[in-house]
């Protein structure tokens, strides 16, 4: 049986990420410019097969990665309201359940994702997913044997995973502001 204090702290570790993941998921909303073909490749072509657009911006490209990227935001806050609300209904089979799916939205989906554009942005998601990679491992090690230690493990890093979610959406919004 989940303790109840665990459960507690489980689940504001949980919510805190979930709400910046989800956070990230709402920017793929945001519409993705068509790729320009800069002047400078158009002309050194001689055929348009030859050439492939390049985008004009490092926002143009940041929204267009940020599109390809949207979906494993959103499954990455699904899969952590998914072990909230098993911390919360202390059901140790969802929770590892929970966990096993955050890591592979996450270590698997979103490491697919990398890099992004920005090398800053890259640095600070490719911290996120080893953390929570971490994060996940103590996690179903916890549900398995039930060690306070994988559970300190599974909060430390869970909230340092929400850190770097922080660090990167941060940097997503400035290189996605007008200049």
């Amino acid at each position: 049986m989940i303790t109840e204090r665990r459960g507690r702290a489980a689940l504001s570790a949980l919510a805190a990420v979930s709400l910046a993941a989800a956070g990230c998921a709402a920017q793929q909303n945001r519409p993705a410019p068509e790729a320009t073909t800069s002047p400078t490749a158009a002309a050194s072509s001689t055929s348009s097969a030859e050439s492939a657009p390049t985008t004009t911006s490092l926002a143009d490209a940041m929204r267009l990665w940020e599109a390809a990227a949207g979906e494993h935001f959103t499954q990455s806050s699904q899969a952590l309201q998914q072990v909230s609300d098993a911390s919360a209904a202390e059901d140790a089979a969802a929770l590892g359940a929970g966990c096993q799916k955050l890591h592979d939205t996450n270590t698997v989906g979103l490491q697919h994702d990398l890099p992004t554009p920005d090398p800053r942005l890259t640095e600070r998601l490719q911290r996120m997913i080893d953390d929570i990679n971490t994060a996940t491992h103590a996690c179903v090690r916890f549900v398995l044997a039930r060690e306070e230690v994988d559970a300190a493990t599974y909060r430390d890093y869970l909230a340092r995973a929400v850190d770097h979610l922080h660090e990167a959406k941060a940097i997503l919004d400035a290189d996605l502001a007008p200049r």
